[in-house]
């Protein structure tokens, strides 16, 4: 695996890449056997500026609820001619090379990807990733933690919802508010002062 570690990536905020990703599911336990169906990432600067994005289904192994289908909208047909975990899961890894992850929440989606990666029998990962929905509980305590009150609250253009893209693209335009809230309210400035305070939110 070549995702890179904290140690590797600049202590600056400002300076990192990040990429912005969401996952579209079977199910929430990866444990029992849920699978994912698609990958959606946007790769963006410290910045903002949002550089490259992907969208990659992926084929699963076991039938797919009807109600999955119907709610992030993917037809049997399209899933059965798309990759295998790993061939998807592979170009997820060069897309998000050198950067920072970013999912909401990320205790949900990095632990899943991390439970495939132990399904497949492929070595170990452990990316640099920061959790949005606790840096939402720092910057607007006063609002819901789930993605759609956030993006109501911000006034961020709403794309169909539980398409992977898509929820990645409004994560990112939600990740780029919650930053310029950390950096001017509350005035932090490197992942190490971010994460610290992350994890006093994950314990409060």
């Amino acid at each position: 695996m070549h995702a890179r570690t904290d140690k590797e990536l600049s202590n600056d905020l400002s300076k990192r890449e990040y990429t912005v990703f969401d996952l579209e599911t079977t199910g929430f336990l990866p444990e029992i056997g849920h699978e994912i169906l698609s990958i959606g990432a946007v790769r963006m600067n410290g910045s903002g500026e949002i550089i490259d994005e992907m969208h990659q289904l992926i084929k699963p192994i076991r039938p797919v609820p009807k109600h999955i289908l119907s709610l992030t909208n993917l037809s049997k047909d399209s899933l059965t001619q798309a990759p295998s975990f790993i061939e998807g899961f592979h170009q997820f890894l060069d897309f998000s090379e050198h950067s920072t992850l970013v999912a909401h929440p990320a205790h949900f989606d990095v632990r899943f990807l991390r439970a495939m990666v132990k399904r497949w029998k492929l070595p170990g990962y452990n990316p640099a990733c920061i959790d949005s929905q606790l840096m939402a509980k720092l910057a607007v305590p006063s609002v819901s933690h789930r993605l759609d009150p956030l993006l109501n609250h911000f006034n961020i253009h709403r794309l169909e919802r539980h398409h992977a893209l898509n929820d990645a693209l409004m994560t990112a335009e939600l990740f780029k508010e919650l930053l310029r809230i950390i950096n001017n309210n509350h005035h932090i400035f490197t992942y190490t002062e971010l994460q610290q305070q992350l994890k006093k939110q994950k314990s409060s």
